[in-house]
């Protein structure tokens, strides 16, 4: 799945991620291929993402998560 992470000054992470876990307002949650669609608000925290087996990690303040057909977009200040 494409995984997008935009904050104010543009575009900061793309990648086709097999597993993206977020900090979320209610608690951690990941979302997987095929996930339903989704709209959340996260916390401060750390995205995790599983691309090509290897794990990166990404710092944010907060934001807001979008999920639909295959595309994960993140919004963050």
């Amino acid at each position: 799945m494409d995984l997008v992470i935009i904050s104010p000054e543009g575009t900061r992470l793309t990648e086709n991620a097999t597993r993206v876990t977020l900090p979320g307002s209610m608690g951690p949650f990941s979302i997987l291929k095929n996930h339903a669609p989704l709209i959340s608000t996260l916390n401060k925290g750390t995205v995790t993402c599983v691309v090509d087996k290897k794990i990166k990690n990404f710092d944010i303040e907060e934001g807001v998560i979008s999920v639909e057909k295959n595309v994960v977009k993140v919004l963050i200040e």
